[in-house]
């Protein structure tokens, strides 16, 4: 039989009207010029009152599979907090809705979701390419922590705040964010050093000593003299039997997991919420710091979508414990002055005869203007020996600014009580 158009819908309902009269689907068939086929599934589609499948694959929106209320709780919650992930997103779903883990859709999902339906909140993805030669990479949690600086947060309506955030690469763990109003009346400031050392000290409590610390060529963590001579900050570490490590000089890719942990942090706190104190901003990385340590399902270092406790549970605490009330009997003199015997400076002579070690100027004598001279510390007088080309000794002054006190920022005002210590066990890698 020669193929015919597809019946029209007057031609169903005169297969159903003569059927209905006692005529025979195969005359009906006939008159038709169809198969007798086709006349029995219209006239029972017709009879039963039902409407066939559409022809093909079913149309299928994104989440389509998904309650209507999963979809548009995401959407509103990305409006919300543009910054926010679909991580985030799914976390806070979990919340509010009282779901499972496997009652939500993919990140993948949820990405296609925003972007068909609120791309005015999806971030743009920025890449730049930087020579990748990183520093030696740390094996274990708590072997190294990285330290950076975001500057210039936005709070109130004209005031400005810097946040320290400090991060354990392996262990993929937010150690400490902490926020400092730096408002001045001209612009902002950066942070202190003095600054620096309370963070570090208040995460100390909370985690460990760690075995290094990483930083970026800042003033306030090299000193003035190009990183020639150790700076009061790297000594405070060395006091503490912590190795300073330093990132080479505008390769940000030396300390990339805490340059992401900006983001990370702005993304989960102050970009999607006002804060007009510092003590407002504080409260909100804290509840940041908490929730991506024990809750937010992490794709750092080996975590695959686990919250970064759950994958490290030893790494609650280093195995190195430390308290402020007892930094001065922890920090160890002996290991400052052999770090700095270990080391050779060479100076020019100024046209006056001074010599500049660190913050402080020596003076050497105006009759070896010009010279270049070597410098050595002797640890048992702590003295600068100032020594000719020739190796000629020149003069010795006693090392200025180094002292105990100098270098941790601070004299104990009362003689420490016992401390006793409780770490969490095992304790592995230590």
């Amino acid at each position: 039989m020669a193929a015919r158009v597809p019946l029209t819908e007057a031609e169903k309902q005169y297969i159903y009207d003569c059927k209905q009269q006692g005529m025979s689907l195969r005359e009906v068939a006939k008159e038709l010029r169809c198969s007798r086929e086709t006349t029995r599934k219209w006239w029972r589609y017709q009879r039963e009152g039902k409407q066939p499948r559409p022809r093909g694959r079913p149309r299928t929106g994104i989440l389509s599979t998904y309650p209507a209320r999963i979809r548009e709780e995401a959407v509103s919650l990305k409006r919300t907090h543009p910054h926010w992930g679909p991580a985030n997103v799914k976390l806070e779903l979990k919340r509010q809705l009282e779901l499972e883990a496997d009652e939500l859709p993919s990140d993948a999902r949820l990405s296609a979701l925003f972007k068909a339906h609120c791309p005015e909140a999806v971030q743009p993805r920025q890449r730049r390419h930087y020579p990748e030669e990183p520093l030696p990479k740390a094996t274990r949690p708590h072997q190294r922590w990285q330290v950076d600086e975001k500057e210039a947060v936005r709070i109130g309506d004209r005031e400005r705040a810097n946040i320290l955030n400090v991060r354990d690469p392996v262990g993929a763990l937010m150690i400490a964010c902490r926020a400092f109003g730096t408002t001045t009346e001209k612009a902002w400031r950066k942070l202190s050093r003095q600054e620096v050392q309370e963070t570090l000290r208040e995460a100390f409590c909370q985690w460990g000593l760690p075995l290094q610390i990483q930083t970026d060529r800042g003033k306030k963590y090299v000193g003035n003299s190009q990183g020639s001579f150790a700076a009061l900050f790297t000594l405070w570490l060395v006091g503490l039997s912590i190795e300073h490590l330093v990132s080479r000089e505008r390769r940000p890719t030396d300390n990339p997991h805490v340059e992401r942990s900006h983001r990370t942090v702005g993304d989960m706190a102050w970009k999607d919420q006002h804060c007009d104190t510092v003590e407002q901003l504080q409260t909100l990385l804290d509840q940041c710091c908490q929730r991506y340590n024990s809750e937010y399902p992490s794709q750092a270092a080996h975590c695959e979508g686990r919250p970064p406790l759950e994958v490290h549970p030893w790494a609650e605490h280093s195995g190195r414990p430390y308290h402020p009330d007892l930094e001065w009997e922890l920090f160890d003199m002996d290991r400052v002055d052999a770090y700095l015997a270990s080391h050779v400076w060479t100076r020019i002579v100024s046209q006056s005869g001074q010599v500049n070690i660190g913050r402080y100027y020596y003076q050497v004598g105006s009759i070896h203007g010009k010279e270049t001279i070597s410098v050595r510390f002797v640890p048992d007088q702590r003295t600068f020996r100032f020594e000719a080309s020739d190796g000629s000794w020149v003069i010795e002054h006693p090392a200025i600014g180094l002292d105990k006190a100098d270098i941790i920022g601070r004299i104990p005002t009362e003689p420490a009580w016992p401390i006793v210590f409780q770490l969490p066990l095992p304790l592995e890698g230590v």
